[in-house]
């Protein structure tokens, strides 16, 4: 890659979800400027899009203001200002005090210098890992089954709760442990991340001695199974796209 000449743009404005991926508030872009640090976590849902390779869900990420750009390093992944909005992105190379920005996937965006990085990542704190699929199978079960103690619902929304279990197993064992873990497509959730997602969030609800019905919990275990139909369908099918 040549070097670059001061406010030189390699490619177009960012897609939309390079913008959605990296909403940053108001509040969150005040506390950069003032020369303070801000803690968050990547929550369960939503689409990493072309920072799927560099950021994880559950990762929880200290951005830091960048007062000096000679902090900043090649693989660093930073806050720009970028046309007229902001992404968080990689340095791929730097030269002088410019800087050239790309996503995870392989996408060059272009030169920015110095001044237009905003923060850079510090402190990556991993989530807790997933156990197997059997496991999370176990611990929502029995999370599912202190819910129908504690909530004490009809006995035909007990049967709907745990029957969800029955179905994640059925799809499980159909889907297979080779590919439990593998997306069905690019930006679509693996079976075991949408367990661990459903498990996580049962569990969650135990904790906290949450105050949702039970129908909420029957629904969004309902909607992961019909997510499990439609990764056994794209694998064994090749029917991604109905």
């Amino acid at each position: 890659m040549g070097r670059p000449w001061h406010g030189q743009r390699l490619a177009t404005a960012p897609t939309h979800k390079e913008y959605q991926m990296t909403e940053f508030s108001d509040s969150r872009l005040k506390t950069l400027r003032e020369g303070r640090s801000f803690t968050w976590t990547i929550s369960d849902g939503g689409d990493l899009a072309s920072m799927r390779a560099a950021i994880k869900h559950g990762q929880t990420l200290t951005l830091s203001p960048v007062t000096d750009p000679h902090e900043v390093q090649v693989k660093d992944i930073v806050l720009v200002k970028w046309h007229k909005g902001h992404m968080m992105h990689l340095v791929q190379e730097i030269q002088g005090d410019q800087f050239l920005i790309a996503n995870s996937v392989g996408k060059i965006n272009g030169w920015v210098s110095g001044s237009d990085i905003l923060g850079r990542v510090t402190h990556i704190v991993d989530p807790e890992p997933r156990p197997s699929v059997p496991i999370m199978l176990e611990q929502l079960e029995t999370a599912y089954r202190k819910l129908i103690e504690h909530e004490r619902p009809a006995e035909d929304e007990a049967r709907r709760l745990l029957l969800v279990i029955d179905d994640m197993r059925w799809y499980a064992a159909r889907i297979g442990a080779i590919r439990c873990d593998k997306q069905p497509q690019q930006n679509k959730w693996s079976f075991e991340q949408n367990l661990w997602h459903l498990t996580k969030l049962a569990k969650s609800a135990i904790a906290s001695a949450t105050t949702k019905p039970i129908s909420y919990f029957i629904d969004r275990g309902k909607e992961c199974v019909g997510l499990a139909a439609e990764i056994f369908a794209a694998f064994e099918y090749d029917e991604s796209d109905w």
